[in-house]
């Protein structure tokens, strides 16, 4: 490059006109453009031929000048066809880089470069899925190309790399004056968090353009079929990751539309046909569109308060505004998963990390078995595993898992992650209590009392005490203890392929397991009851006869004990039948069922391991939809949101009942941590309205799957509350199990990225009990893909 000039310009158009004659022999019309940085000027020479001269701002670095020659010229010997850039032009010295100086002695570096025609995207009126697609492909060939260049100018640190959102967002949000707005922009920063900073070690990277927007993309005309021809402007490059660029592009592609997600799509999939895409890649796209919007208001909310009265400042902010809006109205997980499986499903042979590798195949394939192996030699060959081929999951968000090549899977089976897999809110209540305190209950701590207070808040007036444990079984062995300590009785009445836990008195009182394999059958003093089955038992539907007619056999039992001079200890059932096939009792059981057991001096306990926390959607307790009040009810599953906690709820009378003489202390129940988790997750539940979801998610789905049931007889039966769910499969209208469609369509949906499992007697109920964020988009996939497992069953 050659020494600085010492004399000073003026840049107006004439003196533009006489610098380019002076350096590049060229006679030509000056005209002024506008520009962000560099002062641009349009040139037309005595032929027609346009240029454009860039003089660059005093501040600029000439490093990063010669970086966007230099990728200039790096993608012109690139076969980019059919796509134009524009091209570097020497000065007569054979320079590239052309040094001036102002008036006031500040470098002011001139370039000049060959114009690209076209009209620019933003002045488009006709836009349309073609053009997206079309954008997506210029995207996807431009970051493959880009993959073999280098500069060091492209390491730079800048506030528009999305790498460093977090902290632009961070240090500006606090100058949004709007409360609203400024509470937009923390709930993008919040997702970004989550779903996009653990995965950036996932995300490869290299040189982007980094600033691929609706005045630097070029098409062919102004027509409808017009064609993307060109870009241009490669000041904000930057090394950074790859998956950048295609946020920032959809960024500006989805201004000023009402339903951006179309737009989105059609984007991705061109490029990642061009450039595949990995699974990290494609889940945190959308909080990264949501990002570079929010570092722009930002920006913009920056340059307002210097310049308070420049109009268009706020104007050009609107969009962005309005784009903030749409997409916060978006489940960014739900989207992601979208996007995984349009990326998946476009490319039948493909993977989302590229084109099939054999050998990556073969190395998953060996991890698998490795693991296996590995779990055979040192764990109990009792422990099962989901699926024909198991799955390596190493990661939970919202109501998705993550494989190991971070390919998510829609969740609907995991009722113990019930506000959601990883949910922030729980993670950092458990974090800050874990560096703070935990030891157990003999010290005084305001974590169980507040809990306990929460909690009991949530329950009828008589059910005022709690005691906490550490796991459902654990639980209902403790009110297998409070109902002796009450009755002076071990006489149970249970319902017939209930289960409740898996410690030696569990099993005892659970039929699923002692009447199953390996079992050793009832316990003398343990006394089975029907399950009250509306569908397959010999009393149907929902009415309070119905619930009458299944209360009789328990009346009965009763009635025998006391002949043979015994006293009934208690009866208990989970409120709604989770491995009897998720079952919903038939209305007036349980009211008849507890009059009978408390007229005999018995208890009635409510198991709510699987359905409690307001899973049914109406109500906070499976018990309270059959309008009754329990002795005593156990906890588990859900309330620690996957943390090992479980709790018992009682009555005053019961509880001092148990004062026996002997201590009850458990040393890991109620300690801090596990009182912050669980708190976190009421106040998680109340702050994100769950019950409710529970309520019109679950009824939207009960009615897409009624609507299937008409065209497929396989479906018997529909049944649930809320988000508690089942499905049962038969063959004919004597009610066969359908047991083996059953197993076919679970392996059918893992194939389509959906975790499901069987319930039932016979195996032959889909039992649907997702995270309570579970959404209609998410019901609406999982019917499309239980439409399509059908229909092959029916072929």
């Amino acid at each position: 490059m050659q020494e600085l000039k010492t004399k000073v310009v003026e840049y107006s158009p004439s003196t533009v006109k006489a610098l380019v004659l002076e350096h590049f022999h060229i006679t030509a019309e000056v005209k002024s453009l506008p520009g962000y940085v560099d002062l641009n000027f349009l040139l037309t020479d005595t032929l027609g031929k346009r240029f454009i001269l860039k003089i660059a701002n005093a501040d600029e670095p000439l490093a990063e000048l010669d970086m966007q020659n230099s990728v200039m010229n790096y993608l012109n010997g690139q076969d980019l066809r059919p796509y134009l850039l524009p091209e570097v032009i020497k000065n007569l010295s054979g320079n590239e880089i052309t040094p001036l100086q102002d008036k006031y002695g500040r470098p002011r570096p001139m370039r000049l470069l060959r114009y690209v025609p076209g009209v620019f995207y933003c002045d488009h009126k006709a836009l349309s899925g073609h053009h997206h697609s079309q954008l997506g492909s210029l995207l996807g060939r431009l970051d493959l190309s880009l993959q073999g260049f280098s500069h060091s100018a492209a390491s730079r640190h800048f506030d528009w790399d999305l790498k460093h959102a977090k902290a632009v967002i961070e240090s500006k949000v606090g100058l949004i004056c709007d409360q609203s707005q400024r509470e937009q922009v923390l709930k993008i920063l919040s997702g970004f968090e989550q779903q996009v900073i653990p995965f950036m070690a996932e995300l490869p990277q290299g040189v982007i353009h980094n600033d691929v927007n609706d005045y630097n993309l070029l098409l062919s005309s102004a027509s409808p079929d017009a064609e993307v021809i060109g870009l241009i402007d490669f000041g904000d490059m930057v090394h950074s990751h790859q998956i950048n660029e295609l946020a920032i592009a959809c960024a500006y592609a989805i201004l000023g539309v009402d339903s951006p997600l179309a737009i989105i799509e059609a984007i991705t999939l061109a490029y990642h046909q061009q450039r595949p895409l990995n699974g990290a890649e494609l889940w945190v796209l959308l909080p990264l569109i949501a990002a570079r919007l929010a570092v722009s208001v930002c920006n913009s909310s920056e340059a307002i308060l210097s310049e308070p009265d420049n109009e268009y400042l706020l104007v050009t902010a609107k969009p962005a505004w309005a784009a903030i809006s749409t997409l916060l109205k978006l489940d960014a997980k739900s989207i992601g998963f979208g996007l995984q499986r349009l990326c998946l499903t476009a490319n039948e042979g493909a993977t989302l990390s590229g084109p099939l590798d054999q050998s990556a195949d073969n190395a998953a394939s060996a991890r698998h078995k490795d693991i296996l192996s590995q779990r055979s030699e040192r764990l109990f060959k009792t422990l099962s595993v989901s699926y024909q081929q198991p799955l390596i999951i190493e990661r939970g968000q919202g109501q998705f898992l993550l494989d190991e090549n971070n390919i998510a899977y829609l969740d609907m089976v995991n009722n113990v992650c019930h506000v959601g897999h990883c949910h922030p809110s729980v993670v950092a209540a458990g974090q800050a209590q874990m560096a703070k305190l935990n030891t157990n209950t003999r010290y005084l701590n305001d974590n169980i009392l507040d809990y306990s207070q929460t909690l009991l808040d949530t329950f009828p007036e008589s059910l005022s005490v709690v005691m906490f444990v550490n796991s459902g079984s654990e639980a209902n062995e403790l009110a297998m203890r409070l109902m002796r300590c009450k009755t002076q009785s071990d006489e149970l009445l249970v319902v017939d392929g209930a289960y409740h836990g898996n410690t030696n008195k569990a099993i005892e009182i659970s039929p699923y397991k002692f009447n199953g394999p390996g079992g050793e059958g009832a316990a003398e003093h343990i006394h089975i009851v029907p399950v009250p089955d509306p569908y397959r038992g010999p009393y149907k539907g929902m009415s309070v006869e119905t619930g009458l007619a299944y209360a009789e056999p328990v009346q009965q039992v009763i009635g025998r004990l006391q002949r043979e001079g015994k006293q009934l200890g208690g009866y208990i059932c989970e409120s709604l039948q989770g491995v009897g096939g998720n079952l919903v009792m038939p209305n007036g059981y349980l009211d008849a069922v507890y009059q009978a057991v408390r007229a005999a001096g018995g208890v009635c306990i409510a198991d709510e391991v699987q359905v409690g926390f307001g899973r049914v959607g109406t109500h906070w307790w499976g018990f309270e939809t059959q309008g009754v009040v329990p002795d005593i009810v156990t906890l588990g599953k859900p309330i620690g949101n996957g943390h090992p906690m479980a709790a018992v709820v009682t009555t005053k009378e019961i509880a001092t009942a148990f004062v026996t003489g002997m201590e009850y202390f458990n040393t890991f129940g109620g300690n801090p941590v596990s009182c912050a988790i669980g708190k976190a997750v009421l106040d998680t539940i109340n702050a994100e309205n769950l019950m409710q979801n529970a309520r019109d998610t679950g009824d939207y789905m009960r009615m897409r799957l009624v609507k299937l049931q008409e065209k497929f007889d396989i479906i018997g039966d529909v049944r649930g509350l809320g988000l508690f769910i089942g499905v049962e499969l038969v063959k004919d209208e004597n009610l066969t199990p359908a047991t083996q469609e059953a197993q076919a369509l679970i392996e059918w949906f893992k194939s389509r990225n959906i975790l499901l499992s069987l319930d039932g007697p016979y195996k032959n109920v889909l039992k649907i009990k997702p995270p309570m964020v579970f959404n209609k988009d998410n019901v609406d996939y999982f019917i499309e893909q239980l439409l399509q497992g059908l229909s092959r069953i029916s072929a």
